[in-house]
């Protein structure tokens, strides 16, 4: 469910409590999911940090629900399950009450039996009788009419041609109408089908180097190689992504034991696994801690000391 700022609305409590069950730190489920931990806690707390768009948080928030095992249409806050029905105040007043007893008001009904005699009386009873037979249908017709259901079409859908579907008497309605009508509840097949759809969901890479704070800044000051690449040797199968001082944004796709050597600018940011990841800058061998999943190579007229 989305709301008005288009921010996908979830039970983020889920996700902690779940990882806090599984005795998982924050640290390894970044280095698993390659994120960073600012984002795995703005996750875990719905906040708004680390992302640069909610499309990108939705995507991580779906890699991170798979990892810990959890149906990520189970921590979607549903909509709500009725519609509003607007009632006229109108409509709830009572009719005033007619006091028969009241003599200012028999005094014209005595002056019309003097003067016009029987049959103006019969006149008058069956006009009454055909009033109330008029409203005894309208009675009926407004329960028939809350009886059907409430079906809200989207007014923006441009008009199609139908399809020959009929809705309890409602007449042929067109594709689009039904795609974009509001359904109050789905049935046990579609939330069946929704969940063998979750299961399936891979754990997708989501490369966020542009937006991510650096885990590790990275500088020798003895370089035997040139600050012009970086060098990775992958244990497992894994994603990488990377930029360079330029600007130049790169993916790769790395199979187990696959090596990599990347030519650009230095300083590199990169985005990676550190447990399966060997990284090599300047001829030395960074070494990784477990958290370092987003790291900046920064050649040595550029090094900065750290605490």
């Amino acid at each position: 469910m989305l709301d008005k700022n288009n921010t996908l609305q979830y039970d983020h409590i889920i996700l902690s409590q779940e990882r806090k069950k599984q005795k998982i730190s924050q640290e390894t489920v970044s280095s698993q999911l390659t994120l960073s931990v600012l984002q795995i806690n703005s996750l875990e707390n719905n906040l708004n940090t680390g992302f640069v768009t909610p499309h990108f948080k939705s995507l991580a928030l779906k890699r991170y629900a798979k990892f810990l095992g959890i149906d990520f249409y189970k921590i979607i806050l549903p909509p709500s399950s009725q519609q509003e029905i607007t009632v006229d105040p109108i409509a709830e007043e009572e009719l005033p009450q007619v006091d028969i007893n009241n003599s200012n008001l028999l005094q014209p009904l005595k002056l019309i039996i003097k003067r016009k005699g029987v049959a103006i009386i019969i006149g008058l009873i069956l006009l009454f009788l055909g009033l109330l037979f008029a409203f005894t249908r309208t009675d009926n017709f407004d329960e028939k009419a809350s009886s059907l259901e409430i079906i809200t079409p989207d007014l923006n859908m441009p008009k199609e041609k139908n399809v020959g579907i009929n809705v309890k008497g409602i007449g042929p309605i067109s594709e689009n109408f039904i795609k974009n009508t509001k359904i109050i509840a789905a049935s046990k097949k579609d939330i069946q089908e929704i969940k063998n759809t979750s299961d399936t969901l891979p754990i997708e890479f989501l490369c966020s180097i542009e937006s991510a704070s650096m885990d590790k800044i990275w500088s020798r000051v003895n370089p035997e190689k040139p600050p012009t690449y970086f060098h990775i040797v992958s244990l497992k199968k894994q994603s990488i992504c990377t930029i360079d001082n330029r600007g130049i944004l790169r993916k790769y796709n790395l199979s187990e034991g696959g090596k990599l050597t990347h030519r650009g600018e230095a300083p590199f940011k990169v985005q990676l696994n550190p447990s399966i990841t060997e990284l090599y800058f300047q001829g030395w061998k960074v070494y990784l801690e477990e958290n370092d999943t987003f790291i900046q190579l920064n050649p040595v007229d550029m090094a900065i000391e750290l605490n």
